[in-house]
């Protein structure tokens, strides 16, 4: 019984892992409930299922009645949340860093299907983007008055991104989850410039 539920509860994260990744985490974007669940090689009475548990925890939400969904900022929120705490459970989730890869239908960890490693890869020159973020973020840090806890994890983030770059094989699934952990961290700085132009420098980095 603990798997099963275990295994409904990662389903339910790998769809809405995905949909904030289709709309890139945007309230304003829709996709169709059955495609994104097919992506996943979801069948429809499991979709609906994920769907009714996901709206009626207010994650997401229906747009139009053609079956179109679209996230919403809690689910935003807790999607984000799993990324920047990945040893940490959810108020929905387990652990994602516990998510052992073969139980997973499609990588949320990575995007793509099971293939995932194969799928989401990192060009040089997109490499010396990331490096070029990283150095300049790290000379920002001053002026984006973060508290002390809060700079400890960008530098946390940003030491794990270098040290991805310096790896004769990065791992772009772990370069992802540190970018994505740094724009949430970033979008709790309102009203700050330099927040907003490095939000938007990592909106170009993320694939």
């Amino acid at each position: 019984m603990a798997n099963n539920i275990q295994e409904t509860q990662l389903k339910r994260f790998q769809f809405l892992k995905k949909l904030y990744e289709v709309t890139d985490g945007s309230e304003l974007v829709s996709v169709n409930l059955w495609e994104l669940g097919e992506e996943l090689s979801f069948s429809h009475p499991e979709t609906d299922r994920i769907d009714e548990y996901l709206s009626g925890e207010g994650l997401i939400t229906h747009i139009a009645l053609d079956r179109s969904i679209g996230i919403t900022h809690r689910g935003v929120m807790e999607v984000e949340a799993a990324l920047s705490k990945p040893d940490e459970e959810t108020r929905y989730f387990p652990p994602i860093n516990y998510i052992r890869v073969e139980q997973m239908i499609g990588s949320q960890i990575q995007q793509g299907t099971s293939q995932s490693s194969q799928v989401l890869t990192y060009t040089t020159n997109d490499i010396d983007a990331i490096a070029k973020f990283v150095t300049n973020m790290k000379s920002k840090l001053t002026e984006l008055e973060l508290s002390k806890d809060k700079r400890a994890e960008v530098e946390a983030d940003l030491e794990t991104i270098e040290s991805q770059i310096k790896s004769p094989r990065p791992k772009p699934s772990v370069i992802k989850e540190c970018l994505v952990s740094l724009r949430a961290i970033l979008e709790g700085v309102v009203g700050n410039v330099v927040a907003a132009l490095l939000m938007q420098q990592i909106g170009t980095l993320i694939k």
